[in-house]
């Protein structure tokens, strides 16, 4: 077990240090882009990220269902098996990459036509096709050795190669903004190392994993519910990806106000990025436990897994709804072609994010089970509820509109998730989740509105980091506090995990 501890670390430390760098060189080379280049090529920049993230669709799911039927042969070492099903995955991505390629061409050229925006045609194009390009090499080429490294729960591989490309890439952009560098150089130096990153991820399976030897085996495989797992990413895709698309293109909205939701939305992507980093770290080890037949010993984990989550939402959202429109302020100061300050936003955004991490480790549970087809069912009614409630309110309010429909499909995923968990999976265990969240959430409202008035008196960047200081620390202190009055037991084994993982990193 002490081998899983280190292996979670590494991955949850990992995944915090790329959003760190990733988040936070973003955010400068964001601020640049709006400030050399204007709101709308910012816009068209976000739009072309959420379109890259719709044609993901096509995907379908496959990349989970594989990590799942891989790993009991890895677990037995039967490399046989192994390679015949990543064969099976790599014949089914190389596919997947020409047909995202397609269509990535295909709404290139549509996208030209309907977008309400002030750039360049062949701007919007090339920009939209720059995009597509690595995405498409991505899943043609690497995808397949991205799902053996992360089955094998070396996702810090990944997250380390990502460090590294990422980052340059941010570091170029910001170099060749300041030099002078034109709108196309900077939209390329993203698409070359994104490239970059693909090469890196096969070059490490290739050269680490010995028993790599991908070949097609006379047994027939299969890899089971891919077709159940479709319905999760078209579900993620729109809840994720459609608001922005539909501003850029919406009569009322266009590019510059997209530009203002790109802003707030790369925010929250960084924070809740930094929180999927340690809520995320542990899944494959859950998944791992429930392939080896262990499922009545993984709710002591689980408990401890999702105490945790909801430690760090606390902490992170309480904090991020104190210290969200002084940032934007600080960070926005001086542009004029939008505005950015809208505290409604501000407000709809903390609690879309909350109550999407609050049941983020109910739904890795049951894709870890391999519990597709229940996942899907949850998933359906979530999707039609969705696309629904945003044409209808995205109609009738535009952007508050679009972020209320995501506030209510995240809401009800919620319920069904940690329902479903908490009362079939796990027998009866619904009151411990209330006993364990309940305290958070009504704390995370009172010190919510205090914080916000201690947050007003930031008038500067050194007052903003010496009060965001400040309110971390309060933050920090209240939730240890809930802990140990609520959910001692969960802490204490929480704090002997950690311990016995420092000592045994120490005597090694």
């Amino acid at each position: 077990m002490v081998n899983k501890n280190k292996v979670t670390l590494l991955n949850a430390v990992s995944a915090i240090i790329l959003t760190l760098v990733n988040g936070l060189l973003g955010i400068i080379a964001t601020k640049m882009v709006i400030e050399y280049f204007g709101s709308d090529f910012n816009g068209l920049n976000s739009t072309a990220n959420q379109i890259i993230n719709v044609l993901l669709v096509l995907e379908g799911g496959f990349t989970l269902a594989s990590n799942v039927v891989l790993f009991a042969p890895l677990n037995k070492k039967d490399y046989s098996k192994v390679n015949g099903i990543l064969f099976v995955t790599r014949e089914k991505f190389r596919k997947i990459g020409l047909a995202f390629f397609a269509c990535g061409f295909a709404i290139s050229v549509v996208y030209v036509y309907i977008v309400n925006s002030n750039l360049d045609s062949i701007l919007v194009f090339c920009t939209i096709l720059m995009t597509v390009i690595p995405s498409a090499f991505n899943l043609y080429y690497a995808t397949t050795y991205r799902v053996l490294i992360q089955t094998m729960q070396k996702e810090y591989v990944i997250s380390f190669a990502n460090i590294i490309t990422i980052g340059l890439g941010h570091i170029a952009t910001i170099i060749m903004i300041i030099c002078g560098g034109s709108v196309w150089m900077v939209r390329l130096i993203t698409m070359l190392f994104s490239v970059i990153n693909s090469i890196l991820i096969a070059f490490y399976a290739k050269r680490n994993c010995k028993f790599l030897n991908i070949k097609k085996l006379e047994e027939t495989i299969t890899i089971p519910g891919t077709k159940d797992v479709m319905i999760q990413k078209v579900t993620g895709i729109i809840y994720n990806s459609a608001p922005i698309v539909f501003l850029s293109v919406a009569p009322s909205g266009g590019t510059a106000l997209a530009s203002v939701y790109a802003v707030y939305n790369n925010v929250f992507n960084m924070l809740k990025s930094l929180l999927r980093g340690v809520i995320d770290a542990p899944r494959l080890s859950i998944g791992q436990m429930l392939s080896e037949g262990k499922r009545d010993h993984v709710w002591d984990i689980f408990g401890q897994y999702e105490f945790l989550a909801v430690f760090s939402v606390f902490t992170t959202m309480s904090t991020a709804y104190a210290l969200i429109l002084p940032f934007i302020s600080i960070y926005t100061r001086g542009v004029t072609d939008a505005n950015y300050y809208d505290m409604s936003i501000a407000v709809l955004m903390v609690l879309i994010s909350v109550v999407e991490m609050l049941h983020i480790p109910c739904g890795h549970l049951i894709n870890m089970a391999g519990e597709f087809r229940i996942s899907k069912n949850f998933q359906i009614s979530s999707c039609i509820v969705l696309i629904v409630s945003m044409t209808v309110c995205g109609i009738q309010w535009g952007v508050y509109g679009l972020l209320v429909s995501v506030l209510l499909v995240a809401v009800l995923l919620a319920i069904l998730e940690i329902g479903y968990v908490h009362i079939y999976f796990f027998k009866g265990k619904m009151a411990c989740f209330f006993r364990m969240a309940l305290p958070y959430l009504l704390t995370g409202l009172i010190a919510a509105v205090f914080e916000k008035q201690l947050a007003a008196n930031v008038d500067g960047l050194m007052s903003f980091i010496c009060y965001g200081f400040l309110i971390v620390l309060m933050n920090l202190i209240f939730a240890l506090l809930i802990g140990f009055i609520f959910e001692r037991r969960i802490m204490l084994n929480l704090a002997k995990r950690i311990l016995g993982l420092l000592q045994a990193k120490k005597g090694k």
